[in-house]
């Protein structure tokens, strides 16, 4: 599809009223033609614009002057079961290219007394179906006679819709508006930086990557076709995160990921804008697939932390080209980049914000000795934490789990020592008036998965262990962040092979006796140890999914999505899907919409309040959805 063919199509493409492979083929066009997305940027304003004046009706003057024109009384007498004044007024929409001073974008024109100009397009609202009305001013074959009479009444109908489109578009060429709506992001210039040339629309959305790009829907109920938010020439890795959610707000605004092909982090706004490069290279060299290959590249890949407030962004890299990997601190507000030194050689790894953003825990890797260290963001000190031998990594263990306690007026650093399906030891090092100068032993022995929550223990922070007997899965056990705390069983006589957190930490899900990918589903409040069995065919993947609310978890039986109330344990609600379900995610912010996807068929929007799926994209994601929101 060529430009011409593109700007025929604009008007039809706002309103969506294009083919699916038509739409599909404008818009690819669209990401590649900075020409074209600035003339739908252009139309779009126009229509923003229009839509916010008011239903006016002709001046009495203006009323006077079309009614006793001599063509509108002739046309009146010789029709008059078809014309008789006054006439309903019209609330129009100007459907126009672009007008700039350019020859190929006229001057507007004032209205004249008796005739008007060819007017511009317009859709006549409301309406079954949008009608499009084309003027142009190509000379018209000549007419017969007894044709005459239907074309005086033709002309004088198009002089009264011309007469009052000229009249609102004087209105808005004559008086610039300016609009601002509270709460908004402001679109900015678009230039080298910007991600869209057009932002995306406000609202809460879901987030996915596929084929290298970002791509973001919106959900309101309606079914949206899935936008474009990354620029073209970027390659997406995984690993890219969401900024916190904002108080008074159902999801981030901002979004972080490494662009494969530049080796560089990227920041960029919700709604496509402002697509940030960060300065810090990550990798040297000339960068091609097999550079993000080994323990480096994934450990910069999975390194991406926003801090609480979503002012900061941490992540690590290898711009020396030796292997080692070091951290960074990059400050949105001034756009700067600066390295965290932990004062001696290593490797640095997994950077994990505290809960009032102020601190900023990592592992740093030496000589096969794996370390935690505290960042005091304020001080720009960094203290080892890990600082007594049994309390360190090793080389054969590893950190594998690294969590702050929620209290930001005492903060502690819990970590889980070990190797995968072999976890050593738990540890904590409390910080500040009431820290101590070694970290504390919580637990030491051989299990087989350790869970941490920050929420459990009713917001004080949790454990969740898998013990192993004979070899094989065992039962569940929960541990809170107290030295000699003892551990207290969540099951008995299982064989758990998955178990999950709620968001507050308040309820726990557990699978057993998984065999083929499914098993038995249980659910588990800590506090009480009351013991749920929901259903004996849930599937282990994708992992069941909490509401942000807690109140509710939604699990697969393969084809069917089920919900649970998880206050009383009853079965919300049983939805068959059309093919094999491979990740769900609740909508923040509502307890009945989830995004569902299925091998093969795409992605779907379910509304559990009413049981039904609709499908918004039958391509699919590369791996997890996220929510971020437009205000």
């Amino acid at each position: 599809m060529n430009c011409e063919q593109v700007e025929e199509r604009l008007s039809a493409y706002l309103d969506n009223m294009l083919a699916p492979d038509e739409r599909r083929a404008l818009t690819i066009h669209l990401q590649g033609c900075p020409r074209c997305m600035m003339l739908l940027a252009e139309l779009r304003q126009n229509d923003i614009l229009l839509a916010q004046l008011p239903r006016v009706s002709p001046s009495p003057a203006l009323h006077e002057r079309i009614f006793s024109a001599s063509e509108f009384v002739e046309l009146a007498r010789m029709f008059p079961d078809r014309l008789a004044p006054p006439m309903e007024p019209l609330r129009m929409r100007a459907q126009m290219q672009p007008i700039r001073e350019h020859p190929a974008y006229p001057a507007p024109f004032p209205v004249q007394d008796r005739l008007a100009p060819p007017a511009p397009a317009v859709h006549v609202l409301p309406a079954p179906e949008p009608v499009s009305l084309r003027a142009s001013s190509s000379p018209r074959p000549p007419r017969k006679q007894a044709r005459f009479p239907l074309l005086k009444w033709a002309l004088a109908a198009a002089l009264v819709v011309a007469l009052c489109t000229a009249t609102l578009l004087g209105l808005s060429f004559r008086q610039p508006v300016s609009t601002h709506i509270s709460g908004a992001i402001t679109p900015p210039a678009a230039g080298p930086d910007a991600g869209q040339a057009i932002p995306l629309a406000a609202g809460t959305r879901f987030v996915f990557l596929r084929a290298g790009a970002l791509w973001s829907t919106l959900v309101d109920g309606g079914v949206h076709r899935p936008e474009r938010l990354t620029p073209a020439g970027v390659t997406v890795a995984p690993g890219w995160v969401v900024s916190p959610t904002a108080r008074g707000h159902a999801a981030g605004d901002m979004l972080a990921y490494v662009d494969l092909k530049g080796a560089r982090v990227h920041t960029i706004r919700s709604d496509g804008q402002q697509d940030t490069p960060v300065a810090q290279a990550l990798l040297t060299g000339n960068v091609g697939a097999a550079s993000w290959n080994g323990d480096t590249g994934s450990t910069i890949l999975s390194s991406l932390a926003w801090s609480a407030d979503g002012s900061s962004l941490a992540f690590v890299g290898s711009p020396a080209g030796d292997g080692r990997t070091h951290l960074y601190l990059y400050l949105l507000d001034t756009n700067k980049v600066r390295e965290i030194s932990p004062g001696f050689m290593g490797s640095a790894a997994h950077p994990v914000w505290s809960p009032d953003g102020t601190r900023l825990a990592f592992t740093v890797a030496h000589d096969g000795v794996i370390s935690v260290l505290d960042y005091n963001v304020q001080s720009r000190q960094v203290l080892n934490l890990s600082n007594i031998a049994a309390a360190q990594g090793s080389s054969t263990s590893q950190i594998l789990t690294l969590g702050w306690s929620p209290d930001a007026a005492s903060p502690a650093v819990t970590w889980s020592l070990g190797s995968i399906g072999h976890i050593s030891s738990l540890w904590i090092h409390r910080i500040g008036a009431a820290g101590t100068f070694y970290p504390q032993l919580l637990l030491s022995g051989d299990y087989l998965q350790a869970l941490y929550s920050p929420g459990g223990d009713h917001g004080a922070g949790d454990w969740l262990l898998i013990t192993i007997v004979a070899g094989r899965a065992g039962d569940l056990w929960r541990l809170d962040l107290t030295p000699g705390a003892r551990l207290l069983p969540l099951s008995q006589g299982r064989q758990v092979s998955l178990a999950g957190w709620s968001p507050d930490g308040s309820a726990v899900f557990y699978l057993d006796g998984q065999n083929n990918g499914v098993g038995s589903g249980h659910l588990v409040n800590p506090a009480t140890d009351a013991d749920r069995l929901l259903s004996g065919n849930v599937a282990a993947t994708p992992a069941p999914a909490w509401s942000d609310d807690g109140r509710q978890l939604a699990y697969s039986t393969g084809t069917a999505l089920t919900l649970v109330n998880t206050t009383n344990g009853s079965q919300a609600s049983r939805l068959p899907l059309p093919g094999r379900i491979t990740d769900l995610t609740w909508s923040p912010g509502t307890d009945h919409q989830l995004i569902v996807e299925l091998s093969g068929s795409g992605l779907y929007l379910v509304d559990a309040q009413h049981n039904t799926s609709s499908q918004l994209d039958h391509l699919g994601a590369d791996g997890a959805l996220q929510w971020t929101e437009i205000p």
